[in-house]
């Protein structure tokens, strides 16, 4: 049994900057997507191709970024 993936999958999994242009591309056809979806397209393929340029995987943006915690002073 295959899966069937939807655009933003399809993006996400793409072996080659060449392949996620194609899929943008095929994305642009799709006249009754909404405009959320489309910048949900367009983001997942920036980070995608920022994968695929950065040969360090510990630089790659969908990594999460740990925030440190700011405790605040009670007022007595």
């Amino acid at each position: 049994m295959t899966k069937t993936f939807g655009l933003r999958e399809q993006i996400k999994h793409a072996q080659s900057e060449k392949e996620v242009t194609e899929l943008l591309l095929k994305g642009k056809t799709y006249e009754w997507a909404s405009e959320f979806t489309k910048r949900a397209w367009k983001s997942t393929a920036k980070f995608r191709l920022a994968e695929l340029s950065n040969s360090i995987p510990s630089q790659t943006p969908d990594q999460p970024v740990e925030s440190k915690k700011i405790l605040k002073k009670k007022k007595k």
